[in-house]
């Protein structure tokens, strides 16, 4: 688990920023009129450079870059969570609840794993 490797004030601290974090961005997909959507091609590129970014960050490995990739991968999948919400309620079938739902959790933990950092 998360608390056997972290401290139990950071591991407290990173749930409450997840779920505030989580809980705006879920609220605000839901009131607002604008499809967020069709950036879901520009944020699969975002993906790939995130990628290279944290493949460069292991040949330099500093305090700075480890809280730039954890600051960049919780505002990165923040972004994935506002799509797929939107997605959950704009074009996804009612069937399709247990898609929708694994792509909200696997968010929501992601977040929280990127905010809660590597050691």
């Amino acid at each position: 688990t998360a608390a056997s490797f972290h401290n139990t004030s950071s591991v407290l601290i990173a749930m409450v920023a997840t779920l505030v974090i989580s809980f705006t961005i879920i609220a605000f997909s839901v009131q607002t009129r604008f499809d967020f959507s069709i950036f879901y091609g520009v944020l699969l590129i975002l993906v790939v450079d995130f990628v290279m970014f944290g493949f460069f960050c292991t040949f330099y490995s500093s305090h700075l870059t480890e809280i730039g990739y954890g600051c960049l991968g919780a505002l990165l999948y923040a972004l994935f969570l506002m799509i797929d919400c939107q997605l959950m309620i704009i074009r996804l079938d009612p069937e399709d609840y247990i898609n929708a739902a694994l792509m909200i959790y696997l968010d929501i933990i992601l977040i929280f794993l990127y905010l809660l950092g590597r050691r």
